[in-house]
C-alpha cells in the first residue's frame, strides 16, 4: 500500500488565530525553517516537517499572516533558493485568460497561485516581509556570500546577494540605490560580510509615509 505523499499545497498546520493569540507582542517567525526552527518562533516552510506552524510557499504573495503581525523575522540560508526575477509572462497570461474566460474564478486563481501580477519575485518578498512586520521591527538574515564557493556549490542556489544588495532597500542610503526600484523602505542596521564565506543584514522595517509620494509615482516596481 502505497503511503499519501504530504501535499505542497499552502495550508496550516496550526490556525492564524490560535498563533496570533499566543503571540500577542508579536511573531517571532523563522522563515524557511525546516525542522530546526529557532526556540520561540514560529516556523513556516513550504514542507511540513516537525516544529513548521505554518505551511507555504515563501514565492506565493500574500502570507498567510496579517499586516504588522511579526516582531522579528529570520531567514538562515533561505533567501538564495528564491527566484531573483519575474513570473513567466505567459503564465501570468494564461491565469488571466482562465479567469476571463470563467474556467477558473479569480478566488481560485488565487488559492493556487496567490497575487500573480508582480514585478520580481525576491523584490516581493521583501515587501511582504515588510507588510507583516510591526514598524520598526527587524528582519535578519543570512547567506551564502554570492560568488564564493559556498553559494556556486549548492545547484539549487540562484539568488545571489552580497553587500550592496540591501542598499537597494533603503532609500536613506547614500547609494540611492533604492531610487532603482523603490520597494517597501527598510532602515539598514547590520551589514557585515565574508567574500568566502556568508552575509550577516540586520534591517528594520521604515515608515513608509516619507516615501509614499516617490513609491506611488513610480513604475518600475509596481504591484
Amino acid at each position: 500500500m502505497k503511503t499519501k505523499k504530504p501535499s505542497l499545497l499552502p495550508h496550516i498546520l496550526k490556525p492564524i488565530d490560535q498563533i496570533l493569540k499566543e503571540n500577542q507582542q508579536g511573531i517571532k517567525l523563522d522563515i524557511g525553517c525546516s525542522g530546526y526552527k529557532h526556540p520561540g518562533f514560529v516556523g513556516l516552510d513550504i514542507r511540513p516537517e516537525p516544529g513548521v506552524d505554518i505551511v507555504h510557499n515563501l514565492e506565493q504573495f500574500p502570507y498567510p499572516l496579517p499586516d504588522n503581525s511579526c516582531q522579528v523575522i529570520v531567514a538562515s540560508h533561505v533567501l538564495e533558493h528564491m527566484n531573483p526575477g519575474s513570473p513567466d509572462p505567459r503564465l501570468t497570461g494564461l491565469i488571466d485568460l482562465l479567469i476571463e474566460k470563467s474556467v477558473i474564478t479569480k478566488e481560485q486563481a488565487f488559492d493556487k497561485f496567490g497575487e500573480h501580477h508582480i514585478f520580481g519575485v525576491f523584490l516581493t518578498m521583501m515587501d511582504e516581509f515588510w507588510r507583516i512586520l510591526k514598524p520598526g521591527g527587524q528582519l535578519t538574515f543570512v547567506v551564502p556570500y554570492a560568488g564564493s564557493g559556498g553559494y556556486w556549490q549548492d545547484p539549487t542556489h540562484i539568488n545571489p546577494i552580497n553587500e550592496a544588495t540591501p542598499f537597494y532597500f533603503d532609500p536613506e542610503h547614500v547609494s540611492r540605490l533604492w531610487h532603482v526600484y523603490k520597494p517597501k523602505p527598510w532602515m539598514l542596521e547590520l551589514n557585515e560580510w565574508n567574500s568566502t564565506g556568508v552575509l550577516e543584514v540586520v534591517m528594520s522595517k521604515r515608515d513608509i509615509k516619507p516615501y509614499a509620494k516617490s513609491i506611488n509615482a513610480g513604475t518600475t516596481h509596481a504591484h
